[in-house]
């Protein structure tokens, strides 16, 4: 995957094993989609992929992930929410949404930027400044800091479970080969 990130490799590399054996369509909702993970994932012959952002040109729709009535229940076998939910003032309203478009039995890659060193999420909705927002956030566009167990915790909330896949999942010779960072975690939610 060229001009892939270390991320979009990890999220190819779940997609090679999870679906190596898989012979029905797959359909795949890719929220605020990266070009490089796009492209692989329409090579795919059994995956349809549906891509979808608010502000992006250039997606099959544009769409608010906190409302996503243009989707309708269950219609999704799989997700992919990457570097978003920090972007939004309700994410817990995002997450119900991407609940309610999955299939039963469906999953989907959740991720957002992790502070290792939080034991809670930072978020405090007055911040709307800049400079603020880079200072608590670490970015000028984030509006939380999530804690691994404060992200985790909200997308059980909403009815996920939530699988944790590092280098013992995949394979330390597998993150090596892909150039995937030894510490990367990738966060697999299920209906």
């Amino acid at each position: 995957m060229c001009d892939a990130s270390d991320r979009d490799r990890l999220y190819a590399l779940y997609f090679q094993k999870v679906m190596a054996h898989h012979d029905t369509p797959e359909t795949v909702l890719d929220i605020a989609p990266k070009t490089s993970l796009t492209r692989f994932l329409k090579r795919r012959a059994n995956v349809v992929v549906r891509t979808a952002d608010l502000f992006m040109d250039g997606v099959d729709d544009k769409v608010d992930v906190t409302d996503m009535h243009v989707y309708s229940d269950g219609q999704f076998d799989v997700f992919i929410c990457s570097h978003v939910l920090e972007h939004v003032d309700d994410d817990r309203a995002a997450m119900r949404e991407l609940f309610r478009v999955l299939k039963p039995g469906g999953w989907g890659i959740a991720m957002v930027p992790i502070a290792l060193g939080l034991t809670e999420i930072h978020e405090d909705p007055s911040l709307k400044d800049t400079a603020s927002r880079w200072k608590y956030f670490g970015q000028g566009d984030h509006v939380r800091m999530y804690s691994k167990s404060g992200f985790v915790e909200r997308l059980t909330s909403v009815g996920f479970s939530v699988d944790q896949l590092g280098a013992s999942f995949f394979g330390d010779d597998a993150f090596a080969r892909h150039a995937i960072h030894p510490r990367s975690v990738l966060y697999v939610v299920r209906k």
